[in-house]
């Protein structure tokens, strides 16, 4: 059975490659499809990952632009699954993959982990939904999402790809790190994403402002584009000390490993923190996720709601022995059996 998986976002680039590990150990053949976006094809290479780029990421702001790119990719993606010819087709939130798979008569299951994203196109379109078991189901139920379709998976998806994972020392060196003094990980809001909040960028700001004062740190911002490292090297000021933009994708699970504070202006690496026991504070001032309030109550992430919160920030270095990776291997084994079911 062939089995076709589309890479939309950078995050999607860990996330899969586990689960085609053991796709191709059952003995099913895996085709990939890739967008052109951030890290996506860094990463992907970076686990041995052979694709197919199909479209590339645009950040209009109107959602007529949006629906429109989306619906070139569906086509260019129908068209590349006309001539491989699948059985099924998985993704994480990808709605281009969704409408060409709906185009083409086949079976898709679309993941995703955020009940705010918008999802009526996947809703309607997708086959299965696989879904947190930690996302309410009234608040499904108020989005409109059709229940028949949902089902369920334990944990969080980050556990897929950081059960077992071990850190590397690597990127210690490779960014001429000094583990004497502190490290803190950062990561910029994704400022055209259709559920963003303003007052996310006020608060990375304010951020910006406070890592400021310390010039002792350093401070390691993670883009998630060229076009946004080059905007936060002119409009922020973060050309020197303490900042270093880095202009390539890193090993940015081991620099967290290494880090005294992760910050961070969407939730995965937020999450990606929280759970290998990093110090982990989110920026993301949008409707609050199930998934992160379960961390948040957990005590191992940090919402940051207020400018006066982001300016009290106080980062100690070694104030404690890091936590215990938490990762769950239960995550990618319920998920693994979901998809193997699809095509069944």
């Amino acid at each position: 059975m062939r089995i076709w998986i589309d890479l939309d976002n950078s995050p999607h680039a860990h996330f899969f490659p586990p689960i085609i590990r053991r796709l191709e150990e059952a003995g099913y053949t895996v085709v990939l499809t890739a967008r052109r976006f951030g890290q996506v094809e860094e990463i992907a290479r970076s686990h041995g990952l052979h694709y197919v780029v199909i479209g590339q990421h645009r950040t209009p702001h109107f959602f007529l632009t949006r629906a429109t790119a989306t619906v070139i990719r569906a086509l260019r993606l129908a068209r590349y699954g006309r001539r491989i010819r699948p059985a099924m087709a998985v993704n994480h939130g990808s709605r281009a993959q969704v409408l060409a798979a709906w185009l083409l008569g086949i079976p898709v299951m679309t993941i995703y982990d955020y009940e705010f994203v918008y999802s009526e196109l996947f809703s309607r379109m997708a086959t299965k939904l696989l879904l947190p078991e930690t996302i309410p189901s009234l608040t499904l139920e108020r989005q409109h999402v059709n229940m028949k379709k949902v089902i369920r998976y334990p944990g969080f998806k980050e556990n897929v790809y950081l059960s077992g994972w071990h850190t590397s020392p690597g990127v210690m060196d490779e960014l001429k790190l000094d583990p004497g003094r502190l490290i803190i990980t950062v990561r910029p809001p994704a400022t055209w994403a259709h559920y963003q909040d303003p007052f996310s960028e006020v608060l990375f700001r304010a951020l910006v402002e406070r890592l400021r004062d310390d010039r002792d740190m350093q401070v390691i911002v993670l883009p998630r584009t060229h076009e946004q490292g080059e905007e936060l090297r002119r409009s922020y000021g973060m050309r020197s000390a303490p900042f270093q933009v880095s202009d390539k994708a890193v090993d940015a699970l081991s620099l967290m490993a290494h880090s005294d504070a992760v910050l961070s202006g969407g939730g995965t690496m937020a999450r990606e923190a929280a759970i290998i026991g990093i110090p982990a504070y989110s920026l993301f001032a949008g409707k609050p996720g199930a998934v992160d309030a379960a961390l948040e109550r957990a005590g191992r992430l940090t919402i940051l709601r207020k400018i006066e919160e982001v300016r009290n920030l106080h980062f100690v270095k070694n104030a404690r022995a890091p936590r215990p990776n938490s990762a769950d291997a239960r995550t990618g084994e319920v998920i693994l059996q979901h998809i193997i079911a699809l095509g069944s």
